[in-house]
């Protein structure tokens, strides 16, 4: 008898250890949504959008204010900001505190197809943020279809590569970006644009 319970409280025991295992696993697997409703799968794209909090009626002027975007809930403002944006049109690109920017050109491959190994395989660069610099000469993530102010491209196979701390072999955070536009939104005045910024990301760690 007493053999008997024995093992009756042996497998119960085993029974609970597997149900506690099994949600374990089905919390860990659940997908991250961000606000805007999008599932932030591990090494998915994302599609992120936004635009400027102000308008000007030229892109000389530099009023079109400053963005801070959260990449975790793909929204702008959010609670893990780590990029934000401002200059004409919002197109300048800097990273918090603790973080590094970097960019690779990488050919044959895409955002979604795109991974770590061909990241760290990678020359990486120094995002270029000094507006002084002649467009010719800067290196960023876009670039200038006729030479002038306007036209304004993602650079070809051109990649974002944001990570924290100072070491890509160290990180236990990356993420690619890959810009899609930079454009002119007409606002509600008759001259006066906002600024409209198309990006897609994903996390590589």
């Amino acid at each position: 008898m007493k053999n008997n319970k024995f093992l009756l409280i042996c497998c119960l025991l085993i029974g609970l250890a597997f149900i506690s295992s099994c949600k374990k696993q089905i919390i860990a697997e659940q997908p991250i949504t961000g606000t805007n409703g999008e599932q932030l799968l591990a090494n998915s794209v994302a599609h992120a959008n936004f635009t400027t909090p102000d308008s000007a009626a030229s892109i000389m002027e530099n009023k079109w204010g400053k963005i801070s975007y959260d990449l975790n809930a793909n929204r702008v403002n959010g609670d893990s900001v780590l990029l934000r944006f401002d200059g004409n049109l919002c197109r300048e690109i800097h990273v918090v505190e603790g973080y590094t920017l970097k960019y690779a050109d990488v050919s044959g491959t895409s955002i979604s197809g795109i991974g770590l190994a061909q990241i760290r395989a990678a020359n990486l660069n120094a995002v270029d943020s000094d507006t002084d610099k002649s467009n010719d000469k800067r290196q960023t993530w876009f670039t200038f279809s006729d030479g002038k102010q306007y036209g304004m491209i993602p650079v070809k196979d051109r990649y974002l590569v944001l990570f924290k701390g100072d070491s890509i072999l160290k990180t236990n955070v990356l993420y690619v970006i890959k810009l899609n536009a930079i454009e002119y939104v007409p606002g509600q005045t008759t001259g006066f644009y906002f600024g409209g910024v198309k990006f897609d990301y994903k996390r590589l760690i």
